[in-house]
Order: C-alpha cells, then sequence, then structure tokens
C-alpha cells in the first residue's frame, strides 16, 4: 500500500522518465527511474497488525532501517517545552523519542485510543534530527486524551524532512493504530505517556514498528 496519490504521481514520472531514453539518454533515464523508486519506497503505507488489548501503548513511528531506532528515553516534567499541554501541573512524564531514516515508514499512527484535543504546529529550523532538536525544528503536536491519560506526539522536522503532514483534527476520535499524518523524508517522533500509572515495555535500542510495537502498558488510575 501507498499514501493516497502516490501511484498517480508515480505514473506521471516514470512517463516523463522514458522520454530522455527514446532520445538516447539512457544515463539520464537511469537517475530519474532511481528517483522513483526511492519515492515509491518512501511513500509506502503498509497495513499493521494493531493490538487490541486495553491500555497498551504502540509505536507511533517506525525506527527499523539503518540508524532508524529509539535513541532516548528519559523523564520530562510538566515545566519543559510543549509539556503543559500533555501533563498537569507539577506531573512527569516519559518520553520515548525514535529516530527514522529516510529508508523508514514514514506515516505516523495512533499509539492509543482516544480524542484529539490539541494539535499545534510550530515553525524552526530543519537541523539534523539526530541530536536534541525538540525545542529548535519545525514540529507539530498532537495531544490524546485517553480513557488512561492523555499521550502526546510530537513529529519533528530534520534536516531532510521538509513537510510535515497531519491527518487529523482536534475533536476527532482515533482508535490505536489509526493513521495520524507523515513527516516527509526523514525525522524524528517523539512520544510522551505518563509516568505515574504506566509499565514502560521498550528500552533504548528498539526498533519499532509503527501500530504494533508495544511500548508501554498503562493502567486506570485508582
Amino acid at each position: 500500500m501507498f499514501v493516497k496519490g502516490t501511484l498517480k504521481k508515480a505514473g506521471i514520472l516514470l512517463t516523463l522518465a522514458v522520454l530522455p531514453f527514446l532520445f538516447g539518454y539512457v544515463i539520464i533515464s537511469f537517475i530519474m527511474f532511481s528517483m522513483i523508486a526511492f519515492l515509491m519506497q518512501f511513500f509506502r503505507d503498509p497495513n499493521r497488525e494493531i493490538p487490541s488489548n486495553g491500555g497498551l501503548i504502540v509505536a507511533p513511528a517506525d525506527g527499523r532501517v539503518l540508524k532508524g531506532k529509539i535513541d532516548r528515553v528519559k523523564t520530562v516534567h510538566y515545566e519543559d517545552p510543549l509539556m503543559e499541554y500533555i501533563l498537569s501541573p507539577g506531573g512527569k512524564g516519559i518520553l520515548i523519542s525514535t529516530f527514522m531514516s529516510p529508508f523508514d515508514v514514514h506515516v505516523n499512527r495512533a499509539p492509543i485510543s482516544g480524542t484529539i484535543v490539541k494539535t499545534q504546529h510550530y515553525s524552526g529550523k530543519f537541523k539534523i534530527a539526530m541530536r536534541n532538536v525538540l525545542t529548535e525544528n519545525e514540529k507539530n503536536l498532537i495531544v490524546i486524551d485517553s480513557e488512561y491519560g492523555k499521550v502526546g506526539v510530537i513529529q519533528i522536522a530534520g534536516f531532510v524532512a521538509r513537510r510535515i503532514v497531519q491527518y487529523v483534527e482536534v475533536g476527532d476520535q482515533v482508535k490505536t493504530g489509526d493513521r495520524l499524518g507523515m513527516i516527509r523524508f526523514g525525522s524524528r517522533v517523539d512520544l510522551i505517556i505518563p509516568y505515574e500509572n504506566t509499565e514502560l515495555m521498550v528500552t533504548e535500542g528498539k526498533k519499532p514498528t509503527a501500530g504494533e510495537t508495544i511500548i508501554a502498558q498503562m493502567h486506570k488510575k485508582s
């Protein structure tokens, strides 16, 4: 499967790529076909087997190819940037950050079922997303209010990624694994989950599959 509109665009590009070949410009055609192949793999959108158990938080992003992986797990606090929209005053959460290589699937998925209660796009720089770029780079915040508490997803653009696409709006109901949006051409996704009632089930170095890999188990507050 591919992101909507990909096959139509690929068909047009393939037609254009044939023209240089017909006039003897084989190298140009080869370069164009290689670029089309890269675009096709980048815009793929495979179906996933979504876990159905209540309270499970799944990975919002793929981090499987080359350097793609969960490369940062840390505690965050209400006073940290953007956390005021996710955490309660004085509270803390767990941030799980996944770096996506340009060869990973870049469609992002809902980590848990609930209602979209906040979205916000922030303009910024396009530094390499391998470092801590949450406060500087262009990003998009999505907050889901579940029956277990609020969960945040922050899509962060990188050096190559220049566009963040959001599929959902405030008030939308989403189910675990639903598509939230995508970041084009490599980037990072930060997932913020509650600290108190959550059992973390991954560590740094894990290579997650969006919509399938279980990140944590949340428990209802007593």
